[in-house]
C-alpha cells in the first residue's frame, strides 16, 4: 500500500476512536477535551491529510453515530409478514364439473401442445377445460379454432354438444 493510504486509514481510524470515547465520556458525563489525544500528523509531508472535526459533544447531548434513514410508517397497513391467505382450506374430493347449457365459450388459449377453453357463466364464473375434461354427464372431446366439442348423455342418449365463441 502507498505511504499516504496508510496515513489516511491512521488519520481516520484516530478520528473515529476519538469519537467512540466523546460519545462514552458524554454518556458518563465527563469532559472529553482533557483527555482526548491529539490528532497524529502526516507521516509525509507532501500528502494531504483527511479534514477533522471536533467530535467533542457537549455533556448531556445526544451523539448520533448512525443516522436512520429509512422508517416504515405501518399505521393503518396490514403486517407484511402475514399470510394473505387466512382461514382453514377446504379441499373436496370430488370437482364439481362445468353444465354446459349455462355457460358461453368467451376464449380459447392455444399453445405450442395443447388447446385450452375459457368458459364463463352468467354469474360471472370462469372455467378452464382442455381435451378429455370432464363436464356435467359427458367430457370435451375437441377444442378447434373458435369452438369447443363434447359429448353428453342424457337419459341414455348421447349428444354432440358445440360452443361457439361469443364475440365481444
Amino acid at each position: 500500500m502507498k505511504r499516504s493510504m496508510i496515513s489516511m486509514r491512521l488519520t481516520t481510524r484516530v478520528v473515529v476512536g476519538i469519537a467512540v470515547l466523546a460519545a462514552v465520556a458524554s454518556a458518563r458525563g465527563e469532559d472529553v477535551a482533557k483527555q482526548s489525544p491529539p490528532a497524529p500528523a502526516a507521516v509525509d509531508s507532501t500528502t494531504a491529510t483527511a479534514p477533522t472535526t471536533n467530535a467533542v459533544a457537549a455533556p448531556g447531548a445526544k451523539v448520533v453515530l448512525r443516522e436512520n434513514l429509512y422508517y416504515y410508517d405501518a399505521f393503518n397497513r396490514r403486517d407484511p409478514f402475514r399470510s394473505l391467505v387466512d382461514g382453514a382450506f377446504n379441499q373436496s374430493d370430488r370437482m364439481d364439473t362445468v353444465n354446459l347449457s349455462v355457460v358461453q365459450l368467451v376464449g380459447i388459449v392455444r399453445g405450442e401442445v395443447d388447446r385450452f377453453a375459457l368458459l364463463e357463466d352468467a354469474s360471472g364464473y370462469s372455467y378452464i377445460l382442455r381435451v378429455g375434461d370432464r363436464v356435467h354427464n359427458g367430457s370435451v372431446v375437441s377444442i378447434g379454432e373458435d369452438e369447443l366439442v363434447a359429448r353428453v348423455t342424457n337419459f341414455g342418449q348421447t349428444t354432440t354438444v358445440r360452443l361457439r365463441l361469443v364475440g365481444r
